[in-house]
C-alpha cells in the first residue's frame, strides 16, 4: 500500500505537467479545438476524476515500481497526446465525409481529399501505436507491457460498464 501510494505521488505531477503542455501544444491548432477548454467545469473535473481512476487502474495492473512509473508515465502521456490528437484528425475528416455524403455532394476533390486524411491517420496510429510499443518495452520489458495494455482493455471495459448502468443505481 505504501508503495501504491508513493507511486501515485510520483506520478500524478507529471501527468498534471503533461496535460498542461498538451493545453499549450500550438503545432494543431488550426486542426484541433481544446475540447478540454469547451468543457464545463463539472464535465472537466469529471474527466480528471476518471484520468486519476485510469492512473491507480493501470499503476496497481501492471505492478509499477515507483521508479517504473517515474520514468513510465511521461512517455506514456506523450505517446497518448500524439495519438488523440491523430484521432481527432481523423475523426474531423470522418464528419466532413458524412456532411458531404449528407448534402449529396458529387465533389469527388473534397471526398478523395478527406478519405486521404483518414488513411493517412490511420497510417500514422499505427507508427505511432509501434514507437509507443517500443519505449513501453525499453522501461517495463515484454511481460508489463503486454499487462499493460490489458490494464487499458479492462480499465475501457470497466467504465463502458459505469456509463451502461441506470443513473444512481450503484454496481453490485
Amino acid at each position: 500500500m505504501k508503495q501504491f501510494i508513493t507511486t501515485l505521488l510520483l506520478i500524478i505531477p507529471s501527468f498534471i505537467l503533461n496535460a498542461q503542455q498538451l493545453r499549450e501544444c500550438e503545432g494543431l491548432a488550426p486542426l484541433l479545438i481544446d475540447e478540454q477548454q469547451d468543457r464545463p467545469q463539472a464535465q472537466r473535473a469529471s474527466q480528471d476524476e476518471v484520468e486519476s481512476r485510469k492512473i491507480a487502474h493501470i499503476t496497481t495492473a501492471v505492478s509499477l515500481t515507483p521508479s517504473e512509473a517515474a520514468r513510465f508515465w511521461p512517455i506514456y502521456n506523450e505517446w497518448n497526446k500524439k495519438i488523440d490528437a491523430n484521432m481527432r484528425v481523423r475523426h474531423a475528416a470522418l464528419r466532413q465525409i458524412r456532411q458531404l455524403d449528407k448534402d449529396k455532394s458529387t465533389d469527388e476533390k473534397a471526398y478523395v481529399k478527406q478519405t486521404k486524411i483518414l488513411i493517412e491517420g490511420a497510417a500514422e496510429e499505427a507508427r505511432l501505436t509501434l514507437e509507443a510499443h517500443q519505449a513501453y518495452v525499453a522501461i517495463l520489458g515484454e511481460i508489463k507491457t503486454a499487462k499493460l495494455y490489458l490494464a487499458e482493455e479492462q480499465f475501457r471495459a470497466m467504465l463502458i460498464r459505469e456509463l451502461r448502468q441506470p443513473a444512481g443505481k450503484n454496481e453490485k
